[in-house]
């Protein structure tokens, strides 16, 4: 997919100062990101879902009220759609509203100063029309994906396995993720990698070794750069800061509605579909996390490992198993849908919850947010590569499928379906059961 650089002085004037969240007035791709980005759920598992079907709703209704294509995500689309700013607001509603109930009020309001800026007509009518009728469409395809399946799960407690954590000690969480139905994949397994290295080896040695002296709670050899870096990633989690950088990046840039909508939908579906290959990667292999192998050190039939039974990692280790990392997938396919959209060469500094940190490339965003929780001591430093690795294949996937952007001419329909990736993936499972009885 050819990439499109962001002008210098446009980057610049961006990260002079932190960026203001746009308006109501502004792009409205943008502005329900904006909304977006404070109504999700801590969840950075649940939120990543949440993410991805606010923005499909979204680009299908801008694609339907532009004419720009004839097909979306959730298949044919009518022309002539209504007005863009009131199928987008209606459709972002129409979601959130479901997703979130509690705040509904604010989407109301949203909502209707989203409208007010519209002309009172048929457009306008027409366009709340699409955007809810999409909207509906999205939340019934995923209404049984699987996201709330129960899933059995016991630790097995043997060595190399995964085992609660400390201080919280919590059973494992979401299970059943690596199941959920894909929104662009084939399936959860199909970029998985290989299984880690087994305990007793030389690779797992170095690496047990490295983060027992560097994701140390009080460790000697950690720079103050890394643990707050260390720090950020912890709070800047979840599909959340990756939207902040998109939305600075599209409204530096001055992305007309409809590109910005194929790229949110783009960004946001590789992170909840590199979600669900992490997940299943996790459950899978089943690895334990370093405050396990270290406290236990002595189990791993390893004599280049020595056990410290009190080592405690730098930052708290997350209830679910630890190969892979799913800071290190999420910011691989987030940072690599944005580079293609604007050019790897673009400096960029994300500020979330009161912290800022700065790059200069999302790829260098990307590998910082993976090698962060082998500074807090959480992942193993493999857990962070491989995580990367399969974000980054998600991504391309998703950046070769057709759901997000230009289809050919009625005439090239047949050639294009022969390797149509949405119809394999989208039409997949349940959703194909769930597509038919919308029709």
């Amino acid at each position: 997919m050819k990439t499109r650089l962001i002008a210098a002085a446009a980057m610049l004037a961006a990260l002079a100062s932190p960026a203001a969240a746009v308006g109501v007035a502004g792009d409205p791709v943008l502005y329900w990101n904006e909304i977006l980005i404070t109504s999700l759920t801590p969840n950075p598992v649940f939120a990543g879902r949440h993410a991805a079907m606010v923005n499909i709703a979204i680009h299908d209704a801008v694609n339907a009220a532009t004419g720009r294509q004839n097909y979306g995500y959730l298949g044919s689309l009518e022309r002539d759609g209504g007005d863009t700013r009131a199928a987008a607001s209606a459709a972002a509603h129409a979601v959130l509203s479901a997703l979130y109930p509690a705040n509904a009020a604010v989407y109301n309001a949203a909502l209707a100063n989203s409208l007010a800026l519209v002309p009172d007509g048929a457009a306008k009518t027409k366009g709340i029309a699409t955007g809810a009728a999409l909207g509906a469409q999205v939340l019934a395809l995923r209404l049984n994906d699987g996201w709330n399946a129960v899933v059995p799960y016991s630790p097995s407690g043997l060595p190399g396995r995964w085992a609660p954590t400390p201080p919280a000690n919590l059973p494992g969480a979401v299970p059943q993720w690596g199941s959920v139905d894909p929104f662009l994949l084939n399936a959860g397994d199909q970029f998985r990698l290989g299984a880690p290295p087994a305990i007793d080896s030389a690779e797992y040695a170095a690496a047990y070794n490295e983060i027992k002296d560097i994701g140390a709670a009080g460790s000697l050899t950690r720079t103050g750069d890394q643990s707050y870096a260390a720090n950020y990633w912890v709070a800047a989690s979840g599909p959340g800061p990756w939207l902040r950088a998109a939305i600075d990046a599209s409204e530096a840039a001055g992305n007309a509605t409809i590109d910005n909508a194929a790229l949110f939908a783009r960004m946001n579906v590789a992170i909840v579909d590199a979600t669900i290959g992490i997940f299943d990667a996790k459950y899978t292999f089943d690895y334990w996390r370093p405050v396990t192998g270290i406290r236990n050190g002595d189990l791993d039939g390893n004599a280049a490992t020595d056990k410290d039974a009190g080592w405690t990692p730098y930052v708290i280790t997350p209830p679910h198993p630890s190969y892979l990392s799913g800071h290190s997938g999420v910011a691989g396919a987030a940072g690599a849908v944005l580079a293609d959209a604007f050019g790897d060469e673009t400096s960029l500094c994300i500020g979330w919850a009161s912290l800022n940190r700065c790059w200069d490339s999302y790829t260098a965003a990307a590998d910082d947010a993976a090698i962060s929780r082998l500074w807090g001591g959480i992942h193993w430093r493999f857990d962070n590569e491989a995580g990367l690795t399969l974000g980054r294949s998600v991504a391309d996937w998703t950046l070769d499928q057709y759901a997000f952007g230009a289809v050919p001419e009625p005439g090239s329909w047949a050639a294009m379906i022969a390797g149509f990736g949405i119809v394999g993936a989208v039409m997949r499972r349940r959703r194909a059961g769930q597509r038919a009885a919308l029709a």
